[in-house]
């Protein structure tokens, strides 16, 4: 027999009812897997500001990639800051509030530099494609893509990139 939606949200409304405390107790240990410690900061990245786009990526892959990034990170990706994270400068995942594409992860202070010039400077992405990695760059509308298998030359390449292009504007 085939239940309706309505029949289904009863059934699922019982079982939540009656098994509170169970589900509650495995919410809680999954908020403390690495999965789960994951998924959280992938979902608070995706939340959308106060004004604009959260972070936007085109698959599952991406959001996993740039979250390896931000565990892994040490040091700011500011080519002229490559600072050490402290408790007073913090890390953050830097994106475009214009159309939500990753850029780098930074230390705080260089995040609030490039949210307020973030205007004129343009946006970046580097993600995943069936054809090896992709960077993107739009400078005042003008899109710019490289594509390779090598992640690092498309990082080296976005290093350079941007310090002829970005940062001369």
């Amino acid at each position: 027999m085939v239940q309706s939606k309505e029949e289904i949200a009863k059934t699922r409304k019982k079982y939540y009812e009656k098994n509170k405390e169970k589900i509650a107790k495995q919410h809680k240990e999954y908020s403390q897997t690495k999965k789960g410690k994951m998924n959280h900061k992938i979902n608070s990245w995706k939340q959308k500001p106060k004004n604009g786009y959260g972070l936007i990526c085109e698959n599952r892959e991406e959001y996993e990639y740039i979250y390896d990034r931000y565990y892994f990170s040490s040091h700011c990706e500011e080519p002229k800051c490559n600072k050490e994270y402290t408790e007073d400068n913090w890390k953050c995942m830097d994106h475009c509030h214009d159309t939500g594409l990753f850029r780098n992860i930074l230390c705080h202070s260089c995040n609030t530099k490039r949210t307020l010039k973030e205007n004129n400077s343009g946006i970046s992405n580097i993600s995943k494609q069936k054809t090896g990695w992709q960077y993107r760059i739009v400078i005042k509308g003008q899109r710019y893509s490289k594509y390779s298998t090598d992640l690092e030359w498309l990082k080296e390449y976005k290093i350079k990139f941007e310090k002829e292009n970005l940062y001369n504007l």
